[in-house]
């Protein structure tokens, strides 16, 4: 039977995948194949935190199995096939208790959503989910078309996330390593975090784990929740043995882990090639450079580009660091593609590719033609030989080398987005092509 849940945390607490966690270990039921961590359109105005809705089969498990993670010091196995084990009806029974004991029930932005199906859902949803704007009447249409359970909690928005995750085939998908602690404890010294991230680094396949330049060790979370660290890898073996190896030698006090297959790093969230760009929504667009960039207080950047025969401002913003000094080296001319959530005009860019540079010109004084001494400029297009008194109107011009190459520029660790894909992956390290 599979369940999904979603929008149970807040910005002071909790991690639905936690919650999940507790499912597991109070339900008594096999795991199916791996459970799914699926995030969603990164760009929603309600969303709580990641934007990340939670998916898991549970039922008997039959066939081989996998460990994919650790309860106490007893290990969590996946089950190749199963069969039901529960109704329904009883799964919900079960599960909302638990959903009310530890979401954030207090928060105006949490309403959580249960939804039960004997099936995956069709694949539409979560491609409508990842990329545009759901409502509830969205989702409750959906969901009773193909005879899904759901419960609403509060407003229950969180069905639209748990719909999309039963509806996420995993064209391309990632995994994660989820350390947890409940409840939550007090975070490390940067100093140990910046180490033990820096190790992570080190097992193979694993990405956006630390940020040197910014200090940032970005496999801990910067709320206070269960969850203690979270390595993220394109190798799910990888992480379920020198991973869960490495987490139990920084002997970090946790109770749980457990691996989740993901759609993070697949860039599913990006439209390519939009007929116009509408807000709450990320697109990747090629266009000329227009405008020279320029600041404004907050040490944020803009330009413009032409994007068809639209002028479209592109922003690079303060969290995005060392970013912004690429993103100020672009000059009129240059053919750039960028990859950004759209807003009030404006896109937001998270990751860059300078496809074709433009000739930068340096203007200098011209040679005399008569005597091949340096002319001085005395202002408005007048050159003047000092040694013969020869005159001219035109400077001499050469093409400056310019320091920023073509290539494809990502926005630093601290300042990606979970589903953002790193240009350093290639095609094959994200299974499969998606949609």
């Amino acid at each position: 039977m599979y369940l999904a849940i979603d929008d149970t945390d807040s910005s002071r607490g909790m991690c639905t995948t936690f919650l999940l966690t507790e499912i597991i270990e109070r339900s008594g039921l096999d795991i199916i194949g791996m459970p799914a961590l699926v995030r969603l359109n990164p760009t929603v105005p309600f969303k709580t935190r990641g934007n990340g809705a939670l998916r898991v089969n549970l039922g008997r498990g039959e066939g081989q199995t996998r460990r994919i993670g650790v309860f106490g010091n007893r290990p969590v196995r996946a089950f190749q096939h199963g069969s039901e084990a529960i109704a329904e009806r009883d799964l919900i029974d079960m599960v909302e208790p638990v959903v009310r004991e530890f979401a954030e029930l207090g928060d105006d932005n949490t309403n959580p959503g249960i939804v039960v199906s004997r099936q995956e859902l069709p694949e539409e949803f979560y491609w409508r989910a990842v990329q545009d704007f759901l409502t509830l009447d969205d989702a409750e249409e959906f969901l009773r078309k193909h005879g899904a359970s759901y419960v609403r909690i509060k407003k229950g928005r969180g069905i639209i996330g748990s719909a999309a995750a039963l509806s996420w085939r995993g064209g391309r998908k990632t995994y994660e390593l989820l350390a947890y602690r409940y409840p939550h404890g007090e975070p490390l010294p940067l100093d140990r975090r910046m180490s033990m991230a820096s190790e992570a680094n080190t097992i193979p396949g694993t990405f956006n784990n630390v940020d040197r330049n910014n200090m940032h060790a970005a496999i801990f979370p910067s709320e206070k929740t269960p969850v203690i660290l979270g390595i993220r890898g394109r190798d799910p073996e990888a992480l379920l043995g020198q991973g869960m190896d490495m987490v139990t030698s920084w002997n970090v006090d946790h109770d749980r882990i457990l691996v989740y297959e993901s759609n993070q790093g697949t860039d599913d969230h990006i439209i390519e090639n939009p007929v116009k760009l509408q807000d709450y929504h990320t697109y990747r667009i090629t266009g000329r450079v227009i405008s020279s960039p320029y600041s404004i207080r907050g040490s944020h950047y803009f330009c413009n580009i032409l994007w068809k025969e639209s002028t479209v401002k592109i922003a690079a913003f303060e969290p995005t660091k060392e970013f912004r000094q690429i993103f100020r080296q672009m000059i009129p001319g240059d053919m750039i593609t960028v990859y950004g959530s759209f807003s009030s005009g404006t896109i937001n860019v998270e990751k860059l590719d300078l496809m074709r540079r433009a000739r930068l010109y340096g203007k200098s004084s011209p040679a005399c033609p008569a005597c091949h001494k340096p002319m001085e400029n005395h202002g408005n297009g007048d050159y003047r030989c000092p040694t013969c008194g020869e005159r001219q109107k035109i400077p001499h011009y050469t093409v400056v080398d310019r320091s920023l190459s073509e290539g494809h520029y990502d926005v630093p660790v601290i300042a990606r987005r979970h589903l953002s894909r790193p240009f350093d992956f290639s095609a094959q390290t994200v299974g499969g092509t998606g949609r």
